[in-house]
């Protein structure tokens, strides 16, 4: 199987609230096969989920300035804390902020038997980076299909 066809697990669709989001730091192998970290958001809205790599593309930091604080007020719009940047959430298309017109990067979601699962990625099968955990994100177990 090659990388496109891979799917790798993130959470059950179920740990995704409506009108909510959730972030996990997932990890990516780069070209030469390091291990780094690559923190994700997903998010449903009505009965759509999106997700987007946790980088507002101003100044390439997360969104979530504070911890799990990922849409704005009005639960309309993905939010960057630390410059309020506001990010449609079926485009991600920048709005409102310093990187108006610019867009996130989006993941190529699928649910497979009620799992929320990225495709065409390279993932590695355990995280092995022995961060400390500061409890900001969801722990995850990325497994492969």
């Amino acid at each position: 199987m090659n990388q496109a066809e891979e799917l790798y697990a993130i959470c059950r669709v179920s740990d995704v609230p409506n009108n909510r989001a959730v972030g996990y730091v997932l990890v990516r192998l780069d070209e030469d096969g390091n291990k780094v970290p690559w923190p994700v958001v997903v998010l449903r809205k009505d009965k759509h989920i999106y997700g987007y790599v946790n980088r507002c593309p101003h100044q390439g930091i997360q969104l979530d300035f504070e911890p799990k604080q990922f849409l704005d007020s009005s639960m309309t719009y993905l939010l960057c804390g630390k410059h309020g940047a506001q990010f449609d959430i079926p485009t991600g298309h920048c709005i409102d902020g310093p990187c108006r017109g610019e867009r996130l990067e989006p993941l190529d979601l699928i649910i497979d038997e009620g799992d929320l699962c990225v495709a065409g990625i390279r993932l590695a099968e355990e995280d092995g980076l022995d961060l400390v955990e500061k409890d900001e994100h969801p722990e995850v177990m990325i497994t492969s299909d």
